[in-house]
């Protein structure tokens, strides 16, 4: 379901403030674009921005399904996934795995995890995950508009596929919980598959088409004209990396390279490294990594009309301009081990079977999905610093929520009551 925003109106001048925005991922451009539009002078501040010829392949934003997912109100811990840990620590490369020896670490995120598999966790999650949902394509459309972006919309839906009737059936109570909060979906046969996709295998029993899905062809593309436009509108991009962010009597400081930066606020969008920045600011935040894969073949982009997804292999399909990625799986494993061939392998074997032409994989890609346990964001203002405002561990919803949470983020900013109640996405909750 689709529903209208109020729109924001620019601030008195008095009201207006510097705006430091920590993160140059898809998060923090559209939040700074967000401020930005309501009259806040923003400073945007990253490694490695999307300028000029920045490859911009560290970002999380940029090695994604590109898939906007308005039906994903399924959280990812669901009730039974605790009789799932031994396998995910036995199988590394399953769809859902647990490195070893990140256990310890992980401990605390994990317990959490757990917690929140309950019936009447997930039912609670979700409902905010479709509250969110219900306006994140409304959130969207201003900031495409402005980027002159619409051209890389793609509106063919998203489809679902399984192999047998048990698989179908095994995956009822998410398809409930689905319709239960509008979600809009379309069964099809085996035949209405073959029909959509002729270049799949023939594997697939049944499917579902999500039909108000759409995918971004080019996120790289997408986050460099969402830059631009924030450059265009007097908002300025500086390369670098906050180390520190600190309560100043006149404003809140952030440490760049050793030099110190001042700013009247101060909005944290680091995606998974906001942990450490949050630690620095005095608040620990239970925010952790999913390492998340994703295998390009460029020859294959034609292949496929829309993304495509068996839930079984953990991965999407997707076409895109510079061909078909196979993007996805989560591997629970930190941020310093490097990339497993061994999983990029299974991703391009999955592919080799499900889609015979596709091809060889010419490229494989690693990043860090800023996960919390429930698969909520976190968007809400530090405990400790009143001037700094988080925005980060938007899971698999990285793509989908930006705009929102710009939108939300830059209420906050200015004192405003969200249009969504954020008490579900506190900072502290866990």
């Amino acid at each position: 379901m689709n529903r209208p925003l109020p729109e924001l109106q620019p601030l008195p001048d008095a009201e207006r403030r510097h705006v430091a925005v920590v993160g140059a991922g898809l998060v923090g451009l559209c939040s700074a674009l967000w401020l930005q539009r309501t009259g806040h002078r923003v400073t945007m501040i990253d490694p490695a921005p999307p300028l000029d010829d920045a490859s911009y392949r560290q970002a999380c934003s940029y090695g994604n399904a590109c898939t906007f997912a308005p039906h994903g109100v399924v959280p990812v811990a669901t009730p039974g996934v605790i009789w799932r840990v031994p396998g995910m620590l036995l199988n590394p490369l399953g769809p859902l795995a647990i490195v070893w020896r990140y256990l310890p670490q992980l401990a605390p995120w994990l317990c959490a995890f757990l917690a929140s598999s309950t019936k009447a966790e997930v039912e609670r999650i979700a409902a905010t995950l479709a509250a969110l949902l219900s306006h994140a394509d409304a959130a969207w459309q201003p900031l495409v508009m402005q980027a002159g972006a619409e051209r890389l919309k793609r509106h063919n839906g998203c489809l679902y596929l399984y192999k047998t009737e048990a698989q179908f059936q095994a995956a009822d109570a998410e398809y409930a919980l689905r319709q239960s909060h509008g979600v809009a979906m379309e069964q099809l046969s085996r035949a209405d598959i073959q029909s959509l996709e002729p270049n799949l295998a023939p594997l697939y029993h049944k499917g579902v088409l999500f039909r108000d899905a759409y995918v971004f062809s080019s996120p790289r593309q997408l986050a460099f004209a969402l830059a631009q436009a924030l450059v265009y509108g007097g908002g300025e991009i500086i390369r670098g990396e906050v180390s520190a962010i600190e309560q100043r009597n006149d404003g809140i400081g952030l440490r760049i390279a050793g030099k110190a930066m001042l700013a009247d606020h101060a909005v944290l969008a680091a995606g998974a490294h906001s942990r450490k920045l949050a630690a620095s600011a005095g608040d620990h935040v239970l925010l952790d990594t999913e390492r998340g894969y994703h295998v390009l073949f460029r020859q294959a982009g034609d292949l496929l009309s829309r993304p495509v997804c068996y839930p079984e292999h953990g991965f999407y399909m997707v076409p895109m301009a510079d061909g078909l990625r196979a993007a996805g799986t989560v591997e629970l494993g930190g941020l310093a081990a490097p990339l497993n061939p061994r999983r990029t392998a299974m991703i391009r074997d999955g592919v080799k079977m499900l889609l015979p032409a596709a091809g060889q994989g010419s490229d494989e890609w690693l990043g860090f999905r800023p996960s919390m346990p429930d698969s909520l964001p976190v968007i809400g203002g530090s405990r400790r610093l009143p001037r700094l405002t988080y925005a980060f561990g938007h899971g698999h919803l990285g793509l989908t929520l930006s705009a929102l949470t710009g939108y939300l983020v830059s209420q906050l900013v200015a004192g405003q009551d969200p249009v969504i109640d954020l008490a579900p996405l506190r900072p502290h909750r866990f």
